[in-house]
């Protein structure tokens, strides 16, 4: 049985009466979803007080301002008032908002003026303590606002006039060859911002669904979940708010449909729920849909610009003919299922008519379908309306929602049933059935509605005359039923441009449609034990990955040609794409961006198949066109899960089963030996981890040392093994205080995370991070300056100047400067 708010509220507080931070984080915010589903504002607002307590021992200051907000919004108890606010103050004042910090301090005072119910004693102790703050803030000489104001403009973005997202140094170019393409109009010095993009449209990975904001994408600390659905959780209030405003409000109720209908379809809705708000009208939106092809040509408005809007996001290529049967079998399917959902909403304009006959009738027209039923003429008909409308005769409103949620419910039925992975697309072979019958459904009560148009546009009253009819009215009920079929026909006719839309879109995304990603830590590392006062791992015992979260549709960034050796490296802020150049670009030089297989790692013809596969285009880069890599070299074969060759030491890549041969030297290689090899490494690396998990440093150093020498006998030197291995002993050695040993196995990681995701990328900026705290610690100053400063210029290339990790390097290198 699941626990009520209070219940979790309870336990929160226990944990928090032990200091376990961390433990009652979790406690309280399982009680702000229990509350949230069960619409007790005052277990809400107590939830999210306490929790505001534990963030802020935790130091998580802005996100416990956040909370003591949501308190305050759900009616905070007027008698403990004091409390937050006093809470509020001191988080200010570690944030250096000093002057917000003194008012927020005073409304304390207030609060405890007017709290009669504290016994004297208390009140004046609080007052005193109140004073003291105040006190302190008015030593404080630095204020918040001029501290962040420093902070600002120190990567300068000028964004250009005519192409949206671009710097004021872009211009696009076309031509028959490369198409269209951006090109620097002037030196691009490296470390510069080439783009800084918002996404058109974005949708949350399913995974992800419970540990990242729906909306900016961003790691959860404490969430606020949608008060209706409670499945949405956002970072920030803001975040709730503007999902609401761009497409959660129409989405909420449709959730188990849309994770059925898979990533495509969902990111296809909401490009057009965003065009819908970017249009003024919706004729003007409905221009679009109807000759999509005219809008393809360039994305460019009139004036020559590139807006970035719906319009370009029209223009992306859907390589229709590269598309199997299949895949289109799928995406009709799928579009037919969003139009008949969503149309109404896409469409309001041209169906108002029809939606508000049905939400008003809607009882009316299951009882008379009840009596229809009893002939065989209308037996099917009235069973597919039936089940489409089952659950809308128990509800008391007949609104246009009520309706509508009842369709859904039909939709989540038959989805449920269709499949029970939410986060896989369906499969037209395993679910066209289920999604016909659903379409068929939808249909009859689009016939229903257009007979009951019909009727009401020639209806005759029973008592008339028939015999004395004018020739007049009979000319008047002709010309009515004409009109009514001319209404009928236009919206048929719209929602088929719709579902044409919904499928170009989808076509689209396969080759358009970007991965958001994000560092985050390895799931082992989420599981090991944490340290009560700060509630997660030091950075300096974590091993990170990069996740993929999202994905998106980004117009400007799409204009960027491949290479497979880019000038630009592209990183994410939530779900803000920042591309910047890692070397100068010249005058006149094409930007260019690596879709995924880089010169680096695969060798040419691995590269070529890998983008033909996915992008439908044979790559012609100065790479792939001179073809530098060599056979024999050590870059010839993915070598992050290559094997070591006995006899060269190269690496040697498996690709099927039995006697292998070296590439480079021609060595037979038996891979079942080497296999077997691994497994047994791999067991002895598990058994290390269980020690890890247990804060058994030293058992997990046994189990390391021969998992170690295996590896080191069967696996390429550059293999990814070979870094988790020399990670984890780093971890371990540096949590025993023996930073010397720790920072020797870390470096060698550094140096396959070099070669795995290059020497300019992110990844490699979090190993230079943890081996600079470990040289820090191990008082290793020459080391650690030279390492922090690597770490700064990653650091800064992919997040710029003020980001968090910048300032905390950049105050370690002056702490090592006075030593």
């Amino acid at each position: 049985m699941s626990k009520t708010a209070l219940e979790w509220r309870q336990m929160g507080n226990m944990f928090f009466k032990q200091r376990y931070y961390p433990k009652a984080l979790d406690c309280y915010t399982e009680s702000v979803l229990m509350a949230s589903r069960t619409s007790s504002m005052e277990d809400l607002s107590l939830a999210y007080a306490n929790r505001s307590a534990a963030l802020f021992y935790l130091n998580e200051f802005k996100i416990c301002l956040q909370d003591i907000e949501m308190a305050l919004d759900h009616g905070y108890p007027n008698d403990m008032l004091y409390k937050l606010y006093q809470r509020k103050g001191l988080c200010l004042m570690n944030l250096g908002l000093v002057q917000d910090a003194v008012l927020a301090f005073q409304d304390a005072m207030d609060a405890i003026k007017e709290h009669s119910a504290l016994s004297q004693q208390k009140r004046s102790c609080l007052e005193k303590e109140l004073q003291k703050h105040l006190q302190s803030c008015k030593q404080r000489n630095l204020v918040g606002s001029d501290k962040e104001n420093s902070m600002k403009n120190k990567d300068q973005f000028v964004e250009s006039e005519l192409i949206a997202n671009a710097s004021q140094g872009v211009c696009l170019k076309y031509d028959e060859t490369k198409g269209r393409h951006l090109v620097a109009k002037s030196d691009i010095s490296a470390g510069s911002v080439v783009i800084q993009e918002l996404p058109y449209a974005s949708v949350l990975l399913a995974d992800h669904n419970q540990s990242h904001c729906h909306f900016c994408h961003r790691q959860l600390v404490a969430p606020i979940p949608c008060a209706k659905c409670v499945w949405a959780l956002y970072c920030s209030k803001p975040c709730l708010q503007s999902a609401r405003e761009e497409h959660h409000l129409i989405e909420c109720p449709h959730r188990k449909l849309l994770l059925q209908l898979g990533t495509f379809a969902w990111l296809s809705l909401r490009l057009l729920l965003h065009a819908k708000k970017e249009k003024t009208d919706s004729e003007t939106m409905m221009c679009e849909l109807k000759e999509p092809s005219e809008l393809r040509v360039a994305g460019c408005e009139p004036d020559g610009s590139y807006k970035a809007g719906y319009n370009a996001v029209c223009s992306l290529m859907p390589h229709t003919s590269n598309h199997t049967q299949q895949e289109l079998d799928s995406y009709q399917q799928k579009a037919e299922c969003l139009a008949r959902c969503f149309g109404h909403h896409l469409l309001s304009q041209d169906v108002k008519s029809s939606k508000e006959m049905l939400a008003q009738d809607i009882n009316s027209k299951l009882s008379n379908l009840a009596v229809d039923s009893q002939t065989d003429s209308h037996t099917d008909n009235a069973k597919a309306i039936d089940s489409v409308y089952s659950k809308v005769a128990a509800c008391d409103e007949t609104t246009q929602d009520s309706a509508i949620d009842s369709v859904n419910s039909k939709c989540d039925a038959t989805c449920d049933e269709a499949t029970q992975d939410s986060a896989t697309d369906i499969t037209v072979d395993s679910q066209k059935e289920s999604f016909s019958d659903l379409n068929k459904a939808f249909d009859s009560v689009d016939r229903q509605i257009s007979i009951r148009s019909l009727n009401e546009a020639t209806h005759i009253d029973k008592d008339t005359d028939h015999s004395t009819l004018a020739a007049e009215s009979q000319n008047e009920n002709q010309a009515n039923s004409d009109k009514a079929f001319d209404s009928i026909d236009q919206k048929n006719s719209k929602t088929s441009k719709l579902i044409d839309t919904f499928i170009l879109h989808m076509k689209q995304m396969k080759c358009n449609a970007h991965a958001i990603t994000a560092v985050e830590p390895v799931q082992e590392d989420k599981n090991v034990s944490y340290d009560n006062s700060r509630g997660r791992l030091s950075e300096m015992v974590m091993t990170t990955e990069q996740v993929r979260l999202a994905t998106a549709v980004y117009p400007t960034a799409s204009l960027m040609n491949h290479s497979c050796v880019p000038n630009v490296i592209a990183s994410f802020h939530g779900r803000q794409l920042v591309v910047k150049a890692i070397r100068t670009i010249k005058a006149g030089e094409e930007i260019l961006h690596c879709y995924g297989p880089h010169a680096k790692h695969m060798d040419t013809a691995t590269r070529r198949q890998a983008l033909q596969e996915q992008y439908f285009f044979t790559c012609n880069c100065t790479a792939c066109e001179s073809n530098t890599d060599d056979s024999t070299s050590d870059e010839a074969c993915d070598w992050s899960k290559a094997y070591r060759c006995p006899n060269c030491e190269g690496p040697v890549q498996v690709l099927g089963i039995g006697q292998q041969k070296c590439g480079k030297c021609g060595e037979d290689i038996n891979d079942q030996v080497l296999k077997q090899q691994e497994v047994k490494a791999t067991r002895l690396f598990s058994q290390a981890l269980e020690f890890l998990h247990g804060s058994d440093f030293e058992g997990c150093i046994s189990a390391l040392r021969p998992c170690y020498e295996i590896r080191t006998k069967v696996l390429y030197k550059y293999h990814k093994d070979m870094a988790e291995t020399q990670d984890c002993m780093a971890r371990c050695y540096a949590s025993l205080g023996k930073f010397s040993e720790a920072g020797d196995h870390l470096a060698s990681s550094v140096v396959i995370i070099e070669k795995i995701f290059g020497e300019d990328s992110i990844e490699v900026a979090h190993e230079l991070h943890k081996l600079a705290q470990i040289y820090f610690n191990g008082k290793e100053v020459e080391k650690a300056r030279d390492v922090i400063d690597k770490a700064l210029r990653l650091f800064t290339l992919h997040y710029g100047s003020t980001h968090e990790l910048v300032e905390e390097l950049s105050q370690m290198k002056h702490c090592l400067m006075e030593l």
